[in-house]
C-alpha cells in the first residue's frame, strides 16, 4: 500500500527493513519520546528499530505506515483497532528536523482519508498529553477535545494531564 498525500513530496507506505537506520535517527530523540506512550523505547537503538519495523509488517489488524519525505522514512503514522471495534486510536510522529513542514497533517488527511474509504471505522480518538503542540494537527484534521475533565497520567513517574481527542469518519 502507499498512499499520496497532499503534500508533492510525502508519501505513506510500508515499513522496510531499509529504513532502520532512519527511523532509528529520528525516534532516538527527547523531544520526540516525550509525547510518546509510555513503552517508547528510550533511547531508540537499531534493535528497537528492527523490532518496530519487523511488527509493522507482520501486524494484521493495525495499521502502521512510514511517512516518507523525499525518499527518506521521517516519522511514523498508524490506527489500532480499541476495545470498541469501531473506534480507532491514531498516534503519529515526525522527526524533529521535518517539523513545520506540513507533513503530519498530510499524512493524518491521507490516512483518514484511506480510513474513511475502508469504511472500517466510525470514529478515531486519540489522547494528547498537555503541552503537546501538535495538537493543533489534530484540530486542523477535524478533531476535538473529550469535554470531560483531563485525565491524569503518569510517565517516567511524572503525572501529566491528557486530554482525548476524537472525530468522527462517517456521518
Amino acid at each position: 500500500m502507499r498512499l499520496a498525500t497532499e503534500h508533492p513530496r510525502c508519501v505513506l507506505r510500508p515499513w522496510q527493513e531499509s529504513d532502520r537506520y532512519s527511523l532509528c535517527a529520528q525516534a532516538n530523540n527527547p523531544r520526540i519520546w516525550r509525547w510518546l506512550a509510555e513503552g517508547f523505547p528510550r533511547p531508540y537503538t537499531l534493535a528497537d528499530a528492527d523490532a518496530w519495523i519487523a511488527h509493522a509488517q507482520d501486524c494484521q489488524k493495525d495499521l502502521t505506515l512510514a511517512i516518507e519525505f523525499c525518499g527518506a522514512a521521517v516519522g511514523n503514522i498508524g490506527v489500532r483497532a480499541t476495545a470498541s471495534a469501531r473506534r480507532g486510536h491514531i498516534g503519529y510522529w515526525i522527526g524533529e528536523a521535518f517539523w513545520g513542514l506540513g507533513l503530519a497533517t498530510a499524512a493524518g488527511r491521507a490516512l483518514m482519508n484511506h480510513l474513511r474509504a475502508q469504511a472500517h471505522f466510525d470514529y478515531l480518538e486519540t489522547l494528547v498529553y498537555a503541552g503537546n503542540v501538535p495538537q493543533r494537527v489534530l484540530e486542523k484534521l477535524g478533531f476535538v477535545a473529550d469535554n470531560a475533565r483531563p485525565q491524569t497520567v503518569y510517565k517516567d513517574g511524572e503525572r501529566l494531564e491528557a486530554r482525548r481527542f476524537f472525530c468522527a469518519l462517517r456521518n
